[in-house]
């Protein structure tokens, strides 16, 4: 069989619902990796809560994080790295916004980079802050972020939305299922920041053909990549939103392993 590239979402995909790589799907990686197939995380987590399970997977391949905003290769300095930053201006003009909106909480990050403008806790796939040594404010952010995050209540998400876009940054306001209810939340990054765009970038280094990529996913900001991939596979799990616009859907959740039992049987592993 042509190697496949096999770009995976880890929450609500290739996780379980503790999530933790499953015994099962964890086995069935390492066969496809062994049988000469490329596999690829493709997440919304930035790089310090996913290297955990790179290294688990034992891979050696490119890491898409923030949505695809970062692409490298962990613990060590790839010569195709790039990372797509929010220019300083822009991010003081959103520490701005908090005078006018009741932001909760507002997060910047980027490579080895996590800072908040207040102690947090119980935050969707940020580690707890409850002690911060510094916080996030124009002087004391050293590094151009990948992202700026502003949790708020869901029903202030639009408005914040519409002012945001109303500064005409050069920026995408985007959202998705896992930040909603008392988890509402917006995250600004760079345009044209998808998933698909890295996972185009990382499959041409890798030498793999468009319709060799196998894309899972479950939520909206998994759309272009299940789109783009020549297989592009939502769990089924997924975001209701996303079913109707999805190539094809996997008859298995991630609490099923689903996964790997695909891949089992479409790889012949």
């Amino acid at each position: 069989m042509t190697p496949k590239l096999i770009a995976l979402d880890l929450d609500g995909t290739t996780l379980n619902a503790e999530g933790k790589l499953s015994p099962l799907t964890k086995d069935v990686l390492q066969k496809a990796q062994a049988a000469g197939h490329q596999v690829v995380i493709a997440t919304g987590r930035p790089d310090s809560i996913s290297e955990q399970i790179y290294d688990e997977l034992h891979l050696k391949t490119p890491m898409i994080n923030f949505n695809g905003a970062l692409v490298h290769v962990p613990h060590q300095q790839w010569q195709y790295e790039y990372m797509q930053t929010l220019a300083p201006q822009t991010v003081t003009s959103l520490l701005d916004f908090r005078t006018s909106f009741p932001i909760k909480v507002m997060v910047a990050e980027g490579k080895k980079l996590l800072l908040a403008d207040r102690p947090y806790t119980n935050l969707p796939f940020l580690p707890d802050m409850p002690h911060p040594e510094k916080l996030l404010g124009p002087d004391t952010l050293q590094q151009a972020p990948v992202s700026v995050t502003m949790f708020i209540e869901e029903s202030q998400a639009p408005n914040l939305r519409t002012a945001i876009q109303a500064k005409n940054f050069p920026v995408s306001v985007q959202s998705w299922g896992a930040w909603s209810g008392e988890n509402a939340a917006l995250e600004v990054v760079t345009q044209n920041i998808n998933k698909a765009v890295a996972v185009d970038y990382v499959a041409h280094k890798l030498g793999i053909d468009q319709q060799d990529v196998i894309a899972f996913g479950d939520d909206d900001n998994d759309l272009e990549m299940l789109n783009y991939a020549g297989l592009g596979l939502a769990m089924k799990n997924a975001n209701p939103k996303i079913l109707s616009r999805v190539p094809r859907q996997i008859s298995l959740t991630n609490t099923e392993d689903g996964v790997g039992r695909f891949l089992t049987n479409y790889l012949s592993l």
